[in-house]
């Protein structure tokens, strides 16, 4: 309790004032908290003081609340090229990183319990910083962490705002900024993500000043080839919103959503600037012949016509360049192993391809 004070006292985060009239204090109080390691033992005995926010009115003491926060694939994207370069990364955890925001509206909090100032106790904080538990809080840190890091230079990625990109000679960094792992990640003990607070800043450097890669090799590496599977009739993917009256149109909308998140993925690392092979196709494959032919074109079939018109949108991301559409046979199609049993040798052929292997292959 008394380091998050100092840490409040350090920053500067409140003044005592009297209460101006007709303002009723926000209360706050004190929430403790065991950090534990991969292993669940205890790491740190935590303290942290929070606002009441359930008391908080709009349009008195808040308004806009959003914050943007890294995705996880954005993360995945990068740890990839970092993987696939043997580029340094560090990370680490802000403490107290939400003391660092600044408000803009007048918000007023009662003393802390037991830190109450000895003859001013009917004093109560006006808060010139933001703390935990505030509605606006994560918002008041990232506005005043995007506007800290552009001072150093740094440039906004602008499909992923918390992804910002400095380059300086052969010297690229990235900062990713995003909240806290998940708790089944915290809980692998071999994962390589590292886990710390509430918030987590990641940093991604390299020196490589070439930026050059074979277009294929990377593709191997990254996954930036799309294979997709549709399955059963009525088959229901947990990323869809819809239920499909076919394999064609089950196997159309996956094609549809994979072609969407191919042309985000294209968007973001072009902005990287890393690779200039991204501005070609992106390939994507399917062994459905009626669904490579419902994309390239419209048709009428009386088992495709109920297909929302929200799924069409691949037809114009294949038009316009961004995607192009292959067959892949059965027999080829490495995204089988994940949706059906197979016979060992075909399965074994199909995780070689993928790049999986075996530990013994690996020792």
């Amino acid at each position: 309790m008394k380091s998050e004070m100092d840490s409040m006292y350090t920053n500067q985060v409140w003044n005592l004032v009297e209460a101006p009239d007709g303002v009723k204090p926000i209360g706050c109080k004190w929430v403790f908290k065991k950090k534990t390691d991969m292993d669940g033992k205890v790491q740190t005995y935590k303290a942290r003081l929070v606002a009441k926010d359930f008391k908080q009115i709009h349009g008195v003491y808040y308004d806009e609340t959003f914050s943007p926060v890294a995705m996880i694939k954005s993360i995945r994207i990068l740890l990839v090229i970092a993987a696939y370069y043997d580029y340094e990364i560090w990370q680490m955890d802000v403490k107290t990183v939400f003391l660092n925001g600044s408000l803009l509206e007048d918000v007023y909090i009662t003393q802390p319990e037991g830190f109450c100032i000895p003859g001013e106790a009917k004093k109560i904080c006006k808060l010139q910083r933001s703390i935990y538990g505030l509605k606006q809080a994560s918002r008041s840190r990232n506005l005043r962490f995007d506007e800290t890091v552009k001072q150093f230079g740094f440039i906004k990625n602008e499909d992923e705002p918390c992804v910002y990109k400095k380059v300086s000679g052969s010297i690229v960094v990235f900062l990713v900024f995003c909240q806290e792992y998940p708790k089944y990640l915290r809980r692998t003990k071999d994962s390589f993500l590292i886990y710390g607070g509430q918030e987590e800043l990641n940093v991604i450097g390299y020196t490589d000043a070439s930026f050059q890669t074979d277009r294929d090799d990377f593709r191997s590496q990254s996954g930036f080839v799309f294979c997709i599977n549709g399955g059963a009739v009525s088959w229901k993917s947990s990323k869809q919103d819809t239920v499909a009256d076919s394999t064609t149109e089950a196997e159309y909308i996956a094609a549809s959503n994979a072609a969407k998140e191919a042309v985000w993925i294209k968007k973001f690392i072009t902005e990287l600037g890393i690779f200039p092979s991204i501005v070609d196709l992106i390939d994507l494959f399917c062994d459905n012949n009626g669904t490579i032919a419902q994309a390239k074109e419209p048709r009428s079939h009386q088992k495709s016509k109920h297909i929302l018109r929200c799924y069409h949108l691949i037809r114009e991301i294949i038009d316009r360049g961004d995607v192009k559409i292959y067959r892949v046979p059965t027999l080829d199609n490495a995204a089988d192993p994940p949706t059906k049993p197979l016979a060992q040798p075909k399965h074994e052929g199909h995780t070689r391809n993928i790049g999986i292997r075996s530990m013994p292959d690996w020792l």
